[in-house]
């Protein structure tokens, strides 16, 4: 009876561990004029999407953490509204997938170049 308790928490936990915890894949996927959407699925097949309207980004960087090791990951910088040359806030992405920094600096270069031609593409009210 015991061991059948155990075996049943064991299972809710693996079950929760995939559904909650688990990410499978990260996409990043950025709109000139729209904005960016940042989508994170789980092993369940959950996924959890994220939009960031393109009038709040103020740029895409590759920022550093040092751990016991340096980990290089990829960040969204969003506007502050109350000051003009300000941050208010440092999204990251890829957080589970850790990717090494010359894929990176790959997608790093993506962003820059979609960046820069929504910025000169002028846009009517």
């Amino acid at each position: 009876m015991i061991l059948s308790a155990a075996i049943f928490i064991t299972l809710i936990g693996l079950l929760g561990y995939l559904h909650f915890v688990k990410i499978d894949q990260e996409t990043l996927l950025i709109i000139d004029s729209l904005g960016i959407q940042m989508t994170s699925s789980y092993a369940s097949g959950k996924e959890s999407t994220t939009f960031i309207e393109m009038g709040k980004v103020k740029d895409v960087i590759i920022n550093e953490a040092i751990y016991m090791k340096v980990i290089y990951y990829l960040c969204i910088l969003l506007n502050d509204p109350m000051e003009p040359n300000g941050i208010s806030q440092v999204v990251p992405v890829f957080q589970s997938a850790k990717p090494r920094l010359d894929c990176l600096i790959e997608v790093y270069r993506s962003c820059q170049e979609i960046l820069a031609h929504g910025k000169a593409t002028p846009t009517s009210p």
